[in-house]
């Protein structure tokens, strides 16, 4: 059986995070589903990976407040490895994102890092030699 992982955000402002990742990492978006209020969850995709997203009018943020009694907040690294680190980096800066990088990590791989608008982590990497 075949299985992947799809990380599921919960943002603040869905159409600006679909904005974000269409424009930072070339994402496009594949399902949309809203309620009485509107939209509220954004699933995107690239060459097989899948993100979902969230906002505070879904169902799933509002059970996770409940539980919580807080806005959903996660400590996490989201890595992306990618075959040609420089197209990631020009994506980047067209779309205006800051990042750090590139880094050329003991571990074999070169990489950028920057944070999406809700603060999420992220890092792109290309091994390296």
């Amino acid at each position: 059986m075949d299985a992947s992982l799809s990380p599921d955000l919960f943002v603040s402002d869905l159409d600006r995070s679909v904005t974000f990742y269409r424009n930072a990492l070339g994402l496009a978006e594949v399902d949309r589903v809203a309620g009485p209020d509107g939209p509220f969850f954004s699933m995107m995709s690239r060459n097989g990976f899948r993100l979902m997203m969230e906002s505070p009018k879904s169902p799933g943020t509002q059970e996770m407040q409940k539980r919580h009694g807080t806005t959903p907040r996660a400590t996490i690294l989201l890595y992306l490895s990618v075959e040609d680190l420089a197209a990631e980096e020009r994506r980047l800066r067209d779309a205006g994102v800051s990042y750090h990088g590139p880094v050329t990590q003991p571990y074999g791989m070169k990489e950028v890092s920057f944070e999406d608008p809700d603060g999420y982590a992220w890092a792109i990497g290309q091994k390296v030699g």
